[in-house]
């Protein structure tokens, strides 16, 4: 696979940002680079469409870039156009599913407002209904808790009973039973 390499001043040409951007997206790690046999860092085309997208326009540097290997340097004579066609498909297809996604969670949303909106109509229709409900599951809870309270009262009861037996018998015990521990 080939791939097309240009400097950071064509870089800066192709993206629109200043150098001094494109070089503070290098040293932050946000573009990657490799260096040339003089040591010139080069961006690969397909690392621009990456972090850049759409505000690549390769034909600038191309129009430019005719017959200069100094703003420019490939690895084949021609761009990978393939390659960026590729990088550009594969963009759109994520684009593609993000916007399905969206107009799934989208298309629920609205249903779930559609529901609500339907039960508040209802509810404005017809008052008694709902007041009906709401006194029978009022008069559910009152008498659930109304068990609770009386099992938790036997409860404490049976406890207190208990602790008074087990008292009495602690008092009835003689002082040698105390001692010996029976």
């Amino acid at each position: 696979m080939t791939s097309t390499k240009y400097s950071i001043s064509a870089a800066s040409r192709i993206t629109g940002k200043s150098r001094a951007t494109i070089a503070r997206h290098l040293k932050a790690s946000k573009l990657s680079f490799e260096l040339d046999n003089e040591g010139n860092k080069q961006i690969d085309a397909s690392e621009l469409m990456r972090v850049y997208g759409d505000a690549c326009d390769f034909l600038l540097e191309e129009r430019r870039g005719k017959g200069s290997d100094t703003q420019r340097s490939e690895t084949s004579p021609s761009p990978n156009d393939a390659a960026l066609d590729a990088v550009r498909e594969q963009l759109i297809d994520q684009y593609k599913a993000q916007v399905e996604h969206l107009q799934q969670a989208l298309e629920k949303a609205q249903d779930g407002q559609n529901r609500v909106t339907l039960l508040l109509e209802q509810k404005s229709s017809e008052p008694n209904d709902w007041q009906t409900s709401l006194d029978a599951m009022g008069k559910s809870i009152a008498n659930q808790t109304e068990a609770q309270i009386k099992e938790l009262r036997d409860g404490h009861d049976r406890e207190i009973k208990q602790l008074k037996r087990a008292l009495h018998q602690e008092r009835s015990k003689s002082l040698w039973q105390k001692l010996i521990g029976r």
